[in-house]
């Protein structure tokens, strides 16, 4: 096993701006449907127990950022297992209703081969299911240099989305009272010098 905490840089795995429309939302599945202007399907998949976002329906036009990163760390067998974390929060961008949602999904994968002529790694997940990945991210390349089989590695995916409901305006809550206005009374007026007493 290796001493000491080696990783990878964080990698920019995605990030894109659209206009969409939504489509569907799944609320079981935690799922919402948007179709962007090309008329492309992208899913944002709303992690169970989210609270705090704008509510959104089907028809509502909103513009979405997606910003995706990858992360890779060297793990010690003694070191509990990373934890997957998820945020939300709602505001109001330009009196539209706004939020933004972050997640960190967090998990510990071991290492069953590689290659690393071919820049190719195969990892199992606590299930047991292998599954076989490129790595050619520059990033990447030291970490995949010291892997060998039986490392353990963590492996952090950080999605945000941040979204604005564009067919949508918050008008400001305003009272205005009424009432009649106590009569002003007439400043005092000086006598005019001209003016005999």
């Amino acid at each position: 096993m290796h001493t000491g905490k080696i990783s990878a840089q964080t990698v920019i795995t995605g990030n894109q701006t659209t206009v969409a429309t939504v489509e569907t939302i799944d609320a079981g599945e935690g799922d919402l449907l948007l179709r962007d202007s090309d008329g492309g399907l992208i899913t944002i998949e709303i992690p169970h127990g989210t609270r705090n976002l704008p509510h959104l329906q089907p028809g509502d036009r909103i513009g979405v950022r997606f910003f995706q990163t990858l992360d890779a760390t060297l793990a010690s067998p003694e070191t509990p297992a990373p934890v997957s974390t998820v945020s939300a929060a709602h505001g109001y961008r330009n009196r539209h209703p706004h939020g933004t949602l972050i997640s960190f999904r967090r998990r510990r994968v071991h290492v069953v081969a590689v290659d690393a002529i071919r820049k190719i790694v195969t990892i199992a997940g606590p299930s047991g299911a292998s599954q076989t990945v490129s790595v050619q991210q520059k990033a990447f390349q030291p970490l995949l240099a010291t892997l060998k089989t039986g490392d353990l590695v963590d492996v952090t995916t950080m999605d945000a989305v941040s979204f604005t409901v564009m067919n949508r305006v918050v008008s400001p809550s305003v009272s205005i009272q009424e009432g009649t206005a106590a009569p002003v009374a007439a400043p005092a007026q000086n006598p005019s010098p001209m003016s005999g007493n």
